[in-house]
């Protein structure tokens, strides 16, 4: 245990870093927490298509950008769709939402990672 808890404690500054922006601009309970499912859930999915689309794992950093550009125009549109809400532009020149950004970021290389490895084992190219 002594080895997992030096390895945390490199990575525990690192992850509340990135938790500090998905605090302040990620989807939120009734009770102002994270929403884990609702994020876990639109993360998913994009993840999944995006692992879909992509044919060699050279192009992950493509994908993962494209990821996160896909999430933040969903962040955008989603409370138009949902309650006519009025168009607002995501604040990107705020520290907390560059580090939402880079959650999202590093989120979205694992996950399109490992459904793309998924992808070659399942679906395995002739």
């Amino acid at each position: 245990m002594e080895f997992v808890d030096m390895i945390w404690g490199y990575v525990a500054p690192v992850w509340n870093w990135l938790v500090a922006g998905l605090a302040v601009h990620g989807p939120k309970t009734a009770a102002c927490d994270i929403n884990w499912t609702f994020l876990g859930l639109q993360m998913g999915v994009i993840a999944l298509v995006m692992a879909l689309l992509m044919q060699q794992y050279g192009a992950i950093l493509i994908f993962t950008i494209l990821g996160v550009i896909v999430h933040v125009v969903v962040d955008v549109v989603l409370p138009m769709v949902r309650t006519s809400a009025p168009f607002n532009l995501p604040p990107v020149t705020e520290m907390p939402y560059l580090q939402y950004a880079a959650f999202l970021a590093l989120g979205y290389f694992v996950a399109i990672t490992v459904l793309s490895i998924i992808k070659s084992v399942l679906l395995p190219r002739r």
